[in-house]
């Protein structure tokens, strides 16, 4: 349900209601005076028209009747028409909705007015599908395809979490029926037991069914001629499609007394171990188990506020009050009735048949092994390899039923940012250097390493390889890249692979190998072993005289310590200077340092002259101010001149705000012996703190 004021609500269930329609057609305005009566329609629907679906791609169909708008002729194709619906409270003020973004597929001119019809962005997905193999969690895949479809995905990553398998990584099954991202997408939402449409702002959402109420309707509320089922539909078993053996799993609940939701061959649930497709297959009968609806067919007094997978209370009546109903299909019409519809099943015609293995005919079909295959890669996620790094950023399985040639062509669209050496006024740039190494079934082939040099910017980095003389059995291909003076990053569906080969198969079922690798960083003992020091003074001996006298050499001790060495640290200054000075009172031209305090003419008013300045201050690296509203300069002269920073250096009269002053590089404080720093507070502003780094102040 779209998201209301509580007054709307309450003016939803009033005995009298006054409604208008708004909206743009090409960016035109229009109200009710542009619109046929009785034209204006919304269809919309999430399931088919016989029972409840997952994974279901519908269409919304926008239908209306344009009186003089100023849009020329056959100028209306493939415009956008956003309306609004809108209520009227009992304050007398209108609350407006949106109905949906729609683009207009169909013009006609009659006598009448134009006939429109349009279609929202759920038609954007119908583009032709061109990618054959696809890795990545719902969210990536669902991302990637609307990236290809130029349409917004309205549903977040956090969200995906929340649904069946919806953390998961899938993988797509070459041999499979999708033709466009539609079907892509629609696979994808069934793998998540969701439907997906496309919302009121036009972005394609995921949902899944819930036990939500969103809201009652009793018999004052609908029209007479309400229908309502005398069961509940449920689902208590799963049937999935094992593409490889052309056979139907199915899976049940501990009590399986209700209807058996069959799957279909879905691409996304075709890998992994027995254990690991049961698991994801669980999760989807799991999620079914929020589906407990009353199928039933009504009419409402016409407010589009409700959404599809609403769930309603129905009372009065014939209407069961304690069960639920959702919407699955709509019609609005404005000024009109709305109606409201939820398809099921019974669940007491559910028979062993459903639940046997089955055949499905055209699953699959034997590819002769001198056909000419290709599989695609791209990658959903971004890829970054840093600079000194060596980084897997593709891989692809692919079976050869003889033995055979494989060509392999990739394009990797990036982004180079070189590695810069230096400081502020003297930069160091380097070329970014990347060798490519390959890996054909783990081994590398050090044969070939191709080696590219880069600037910054973006770059196209074309590969091909020729396998030759592979033999008929499942190959792993690996490209790694190795960075030197740069990184890179590569983002979503930046890379386009094709392996092309006679006997290629599609990649077949995940055969229990697990590839892992992890970088071992170099070790740092300087932790541990702490420097030794030592002190040692050598003199030489006067020995005492003695009846036998001998004379001995002075002793040498340079050989015996080795390494000796000292050190100091220093703790670099800092000046604090806290005034703490408010606008609203200041001291006429006053100055201010820790050790005389104030010093100024005139007593403390409001007013003018709002400035504070410091003493001079020797040796500054940097300034740090705590401040609001005041800007501030510094001179070099002890107040004779005052000057500002800018990418020209300290130019005269110019003033800085706080980031700008914090931010003047050292090496332009050390262009000067001494400093003095004045604030200018301006109405409002004050000013706490002066910090000054590494100085020490001027006496």
């Amino acid at each position: 349900m779209y998201e209301v004021s509580d007054a709307y609500k309450k003016s939803m269930k009033e005995p009298v209601q006054r409604f208008r329609i708004g909206g743009t057609v090409a960016a035109a305005p229009f109200t009710d005076i542009n619109v046929l009566k009785g034209s204006f329609s919304i269809t919309n629907q999430c399931s088919d028209d016989t029972e409840m679906k997952i994974g279901q791609v519908y269409v919304g169909e926008l239908n209306a009747t344009f009186i003089d708008l100023p849009i020329e002729r056959y100028a209306y194709q493939n415009k956008l028409i956003k309306p609004t619906f809108g209520r009227m409270l009992q304050s007398g003020d209108y609350e407006d909705i949106p109905l949906g973004v729609f683009k207009i597929s169909e013009a006609n001119w009659t006598s009448s007015g134009v006939v429109v019809k349009a279609y929202d962005n759920m038609a954007e997905l119908d583009k032709a599908c061109n990618v054959d193999s696809a890795t990545g969690t719902p969210y990536e895949l669902a991302l990637m395809a609307c990236t290809r479809c130029n349409v917004e995905l309205g549903t977040t990553k956090e969200e995906f979490q929340g649904f069946a398998n919806g953390s998961d990584d899938l993988s797509m099954l070459t041999e499979n029926d999708i033709e466009t991202w539609r079907d892509f997408i629609s696979w994808v939402a069934q793998t998540c037991a969701c439907f997906v449409t496309a919302d009121r702002a036009g972005k394609i959402v995921f949902r899944e069914y819930n036990k939500t109420i969103v809201d009652k309707i009793d018999s004052k509320h609908r029209f007479t001629g309400a229908s309502f089922s005398d069961f509940e539909t449920r689902y208590t078993g799963l049937s999935v499609v094992n593409i490889e053996d052309k056979t139907t799993q199915y899976y049940g609940m501990d009590t399986d007394d209700a209807l058996t939701y069959n799957l279909g061959s879905n691409p996304f649930l075709q890998y992994g171990t027995d254990d690991r497709k049961e698991e994801m297959r669980r999760a989807i009968l799991n999620a079914l188990q929020n589906i407990c609806y009353v199928p039933f067919k009504m009419s409402m007094i016409g407010d589009p506020v409700y959404d599809l997978g609403d769930v309603l209370t129905i009372s009065d009546g014939i209407a069961d009050g304690d069960k639920l109903y959702c919407i699955t299909k709509y019609t609005f019409r404005y000024n009109g009735a709305y109606e409201v519809q939820c398809v099921g099943k019974n669940p007491s015609l559910s028979n062993a048949k459903s639940k046997t293995d089955k055949n499905i005919a055209g699953l699959i079909n034997q590819a002769d092994s001198n056909v000419i295959r290709f599989t695609v890669f791209t990658n959903t996620g971004q890829i970054k390899v840093g600079d000194k790094s060596n980084q897997s950023i593709f891989d692809m399985r692919f079976i050869t039923t003889k033995t055979a040639h494989v060509v392999i062509n990739m394009e990797i669209l990036l982004t180079v940012e070189t590695t810069e050496t230096g400081d502020d006024f003297n930069w160091v740039e380097s070329d970014a250097v990347a060798k490519i190494h390959y890996y054909i079934d783990g081994e590398k082939l050090s044969h070939r390493t191709p080696v590219e040099t880069w600037q910054d910017g973006q770059h196209i980095l074309t590969l091909r390889y020729d396998l030759q003389e592979i033999d008929a059995s499942i190959h792993t291909w690996d490209v790694w890249i190795e960075m030197d003076g740069g990184s890179i990053t590569i983002e979503p569906y930046g890379i386009h692979a094709v392996a092309l080969g006679q006997g290629m198969a599609a990649e077949s079922q995940w055969d229990g190998t697990i590839s892992a690798s992890d970088d071992v960083t170099k070790l740092d003992f300087s932790g541990i072993f702490k420097t030794v020091q030592d002190n040692a003074l050598a003199t030489n001996n006067t020995p005492a005289k003695s009846t036998v006298n001998e004379l001995i050499a002075g002793l040498n001790f340079l050989n015996m310590f080795r390494g000796i060495s000292d050190g100091y640290s220093a703790t670099e200054n800092v000046m604090t200077f806290t005034p703490y000075v408010n606008s609203s009172l200041i001291i006429t031209d006053a100055t201010y340092n820790n050790t005389t305090g104030w010093q100024g003419s005139g007593n403390i008013k409001a007013g003018t002259n709002k400035t504070v300045t410091t003493c001079d201050i020797c040796n500054v690296t940097s300034i740090e101010v705590s401040s609001q509203n005041a800007v501030y300069q510094v001179s070099f002269d002890s107040g004779a001149t005052w000057q500002g920073w800018t990418s020209d250096g300290w130019i005269d009269d110019v003033t800085m705000i706080k980031k700008e002053i914090e931010s003047v590089p050292e090496a332009a404080w050390k262009q000067h012996d001494q400093v003095r720093i004045k604030a200018l507070l301006e109405a409002g502003a004050n000013l706490y703190t002066i910090y000054a780094y590494g100085g020490t102040v001027n006496d």
